[in-house]
């Protein structure tokens, strides 16, 4: 018995190049509209109101924004951009932007590349830059933050203690959940290192205030469930050297968190002085002494 086998054979049409490059350019085109109609239906309103919304609620502060626009594709920009709160230093933000990306936007998860300027006139110095990602736009599931700091000014972040000084430094944070305080149970690690420090108004007690000077001061921290171990802590200056060690507890506002650390201070020429005008001990330099910084963030106190 004869056997038969059929073969199947595939003709490419002669002109199949222009063929193909038809079809791709209809798909680019759809593409193209489908962006553009992303880009013009939109909501930034609402993640605009959702966005100072949990930056109110992760800060415990007040949140003002002068003026907000839209940006492509897909981005915010705030200008002049106000955090304060009674009896706090307010902190203020020339420029916010926030640029969404589009991939993770069209699978309805949420990803933002965030800068952040604190002065307008340069865009290389005193930044902030992240970025967010969530499982959706609501902020309600698990969602991971990264980022760093370049060459911030603190002294225009805390002016009621430091009078100058560059903050340079990098994180790391991811939480289950964006619900209630959350985002302060998450984990992650923080890392920070600042030059030419100038540290004044610490409180020590009776009215008594006391100001140090550092050329580099670091400290990395390592956070889960609210509690955040200091990895490790240094500075050296003309005032002396210091170590530290212990623990920071998160609570809602940031600025309530219990402090609970212990610091080795081996004092410098420069804390001599200072230390007498003070009526402080004032142990010959090199001479290590162990002082307690308790209290809150925003109410810190010294104790020898």
């Amino acid at each position: 018995m004869g056997q038969y086998r059929d073969i199947m054979t595939i003709k490419w049409p002669d002109n199949w190049p222009e063929t193909w490059g038809t079809i791709t350019a209809w798909v680019v085109a759809g593409i193209c509209i489908l962006v553009i109609c992303i880009l013009l239906t939109f909501p930034y309103g609402m993640l605009q109101a959702r966005l100072v919304a949990e930056l109110t609620r992760a800060t415990g502060m007040d949140v003002r924004v002068a003026d907000w626009s839209m940006g492509m594709p897909l981005s915010l920009e705030w200008r002049n951009v106000t955090l304060s709160k009674p009896n706090l230093t307010q902190i203020e933000m020339a420029v916010l932007e926030a640029k969404l990306g589009v991939l993770k936007a069209l699978g309805g998860t949420l990803g933002l590349d965030v800068v952040i300027q604190l002065d307008a006139t340069s865009s290389r110095t005193s930044l902030a830059k992240g970025t967010l990602t969530a499982s959706s736009f609501s902020l309600s599931g698990p969602m991971t933050i990264k980022g760093q700091f370049q060459q911030v000014d603190l002294s225009k972040i805390l002016r009621r203690y430091v009078t100058k000084g560059t903050l340079n430094g990098d994180f790391s944070h991811r939480v289950t959940s964006g619900e209630s305080t959350a985002f302060l149970e998450g984990e992650g690690t923080w890392t920070a290192e600042a030059t030419d420090l100038a540290i004044d108004q610490i409180p020590l007690g009776n009215g008594r205030t006391l100001s140090l000077t550092f050329s580099s001061v670091s400290a990395g921290l390592s956070c889960r469930d609210l509690l955040c171990e200091v990895t490790h802590m240094k500075g050296e200056g003309i005032d002396g050297s210091f170590t530290g060690e212990g623990r920071i507890t998160l609570q809602q506002p940031m600025q309530s968190s219990q402090l609970a650390l212990t610091v080795t201070v081996v004092p410098g020429p420069g804390f001599a002085s200072k230390a007498g005008s003070l009526g402080l001990p004032a142990p010959p330099p090199g001479t290590p002494m162990t002082v307690k910084i308790v209290g809150t963030l925003a109410q810190a106190r010294i104790a020898l």
